[in-house]
């Protein structure tokens, strides 16, 4: 585990509220390289809709009980959803269940649901014993400033406090794999680009 950097970054990560919703959709929406299997067909506009209404409820992979905003001096830079991954099977059925209700027409549904299955079938997320990084994103604005190291670095005494000794997360392209194994990630499933790391 890498120490973060210093300086002046400081930053704090808390609890999302309301306000926040906005500013997270959009940051959550550009982590996923294909938002139809996370929050169904449609346009951008229908598929950010799904993830806000996710948001207000209680009870699945997106309720904003999941959600960390990172704060600079008040503002808001970032985002992390975390999920236990003694929980993360439960809350994505229940977040995949209201997608499917949100879907127009039969097709949309049936490719939604085939979707959902090959993934339940062909990729595990995390494990039971780890504490999973759904989502991080930094605006565009603030990147290259060393925040999400120390957002991760935050993260792990989160995972800590909750009693778990592995972190994991999935990367969506081979400069995240290179950037989260500088930070003591290793890759422990090169095709789904599943990483992990002990604390």
């Amino acid at each position: 585990m890498k120490s973060a950097p210093s300086g002046n970054n400081r930053i704090s990560l808390e609890k999302a509220k309301k306000e926040d919703i906005k500013d997270i959709v959009d940051l959550i929406y550009i982590t996923e390289p294909e938002p139809e299997e996370e929050w169904g067909y449609g346009s951008e506009k229908e598929r950010k809709e799904t993830l806000e209404k996710l948001m207000k409820m209680d009870n699945n992979r997106f309720s904003l009980d999941n959600i960390l905003v990172a704060k600079k001096a008040n503002q808001l830079i970032g985002m992390v959803l975390l999920i236990e991954g003694k929980e993360i099977d439960r809350l994505t059925i229940n977040s995949e269940k209201e997608v499917v209700t949100k879907q127009k027409g039969l097709l949309n549904k049936l490719g939604f649901i085939y979707s959902s299955l090959k993934g339940w079938f062909f990729f595990e997320e995390c494990k039971e014993d780890e504490l999973y990084i759904s989502n991080i994103a930094i605006k565009p604005e603030h990147r290259g400033h060393g925040y999400a190291t120390i957002m991760i670095q935050k993260i792990y005494h989160i995972a800590q406090k909750k009693g778990y000794k592995k972190v994991s997360l999935v990367a969506k392209n081979d400069k995240l794999i290179q950037f989260y194994e500088s930070i003591g990630f290793n890759l422990v499933n090169k095709k789904y680009r599943r990483m992990m790391t002990v604390i």
